[in-house]
């Protein structure tokens, strides 16, 4: 077997293994974006124990394929793939969020949960807020009927005192 046709098979391997490992992956062609953006694009996913890569078309089906995920089809264009390892939803928002800046840039698609997200439902679980905004909607729900039961006790006590 040629050298070149050994490293990549062992480009779709790797690629294949990061996928069967990860939590979720995005899909999206990011055409458009300058180097400088990539790089604080990966910078970002970094930071939440994601990972971006740029991979050529041919690799990245053959990779999917091996994973058995046909879901998107045969991508076409300059497509890069960003895989979470530990939150889940990190690199969707990523992703939405540099979407929400630039409007060239089209997710194909995302696999949250070994299920296939279209791109309308990958922008909706993208824009939910973090566990800790949730947390602190809840808390605010939770509060909000003790909160209304002491303001009322304190205008009583305020009109008593008059």
């Amino acid at each position: 077997m040629k050298k070149i046709i050994k490293h990549k098979d062992n480009l779709v391997s790797e690629l294949s293994k990061q996928i069967d490992e990860s939590k979720s992956f995005i899909i999206f062609e990011y055409s458009g974006l300058t180097a400088q953006e990539i790089t604080v694009l990966r910078k970002k996913l970094l930071e939440s124990k994601a990972c971006l890569k740029i991979i050529k078309n041919n690799i990245l089906n053959r990779a999917l394929v091996k994973s058995k995920i046909n879901d998107f089809g045969d991508l076409v264009g300059p497509n890069a793939i960003a895989i979470g390892v530990e939150d889940e939803i990190a690199p969707l928002r990523e992703i939405f969020n540099v979407s929400k800046d630039n409007d060239f840039i089209k997710i194909k698609g995302s696999y949250l949960e070994k299920s296939f997200l279209d791109e309308q439902k990958t922008k909706a679980i993208a824009s939910l807020p973090n566990r800790e905004g949730m947390y602190s909607m809840i808390l605010s729900c939770l509060t909000a009927p003790i909160r209304g039961v002491l303001y009322a006790l304190k205008a009583v006590g305020e009109t008593k005192t008059n």
